[in-house]
C-alpha cells in the first residue's frame, strides 16, 4: 500500500501519517434533549460540504475530531464530572473550535442555560467556540 494511502489509528480517529497535526480539529456541541429526533445529519452534511457555519473552513484542511451533547437539562456543567471529562478529553484531543448545534437555542434565539455554561467553560479552556452549524 502507498504511503499516502496508509492510515494510523491514533486516539481512535484514523489519520493519514503526519497529517493530523497540519489540520484544524473541530467538534461540534448539540443538546442531548435534541437527540430524541436529530440524527446529526445536517450538521455532518454542512461539515463536509464546507457549508453554512463550516464555510469559513472552506480553503483549510479540517477534521471533525468529536461530536458530543449536554449532559441533559439542569444538570450544572460545572459540577457535572461528565462534562468536565469530556472537556478535558477535547483538550487532550487539541480540539481548537466547537461549533454549537441550532438545536442548543430556543425558537426565540435565546441559547439554553445549561449549553452556555458549556460555552464558557470551553472558552475558559482556550477553546474557541462558533454559534452554529447549520
Amino acid at each position: 500500500m502507498a504511503q499516502q494511502e496508509r492510515t494510523e489509528k491514533k486516539n481512535g480517529c484514523l489519520a493519514q501519517p503526519g497529517k493530523e497535526k497540519d489540520m484544524k480539529k473541530i467538534a461540534m456541541l448539540n443538546c442531548l434533549k435534541a437527540n430524541e429526533i436529530c440524527t446529526g445529519a445536517s450538521c455532518f452534511r454542512a461539515f463536509l460540504r464546507k457549508e453554512k457555519s463550516f464555510e469559513r473552513y472552506r480553503n483549510e484542511e479540517t477534521e471533525l475530531a468529536a461530536f458530543f451533547r449536554c449532559n441533559g437539562c439542569g444538570r450544572d456543567p460545572l459540577t457535572d464530572a461528565g462534562i468536565q471529562e469530556k472537556l478535558q478529553r477535547l483538550q487532550e484531543e487539541h480540539i481548537e473550535v466547537v461549533h454549537v448545534g441550532v438545536c442548543t437555542k430556543d425558537r426565540a434565539g435565546k441559547r439554553c442555560e445549561t449549553i452556555q455554561k458549556i460555552v464558557e467553560q470551553l472558552e475558559s479552556r482556550g477553546i474557541s467556540v462558533v454559534d452554529g452549524t447549520h
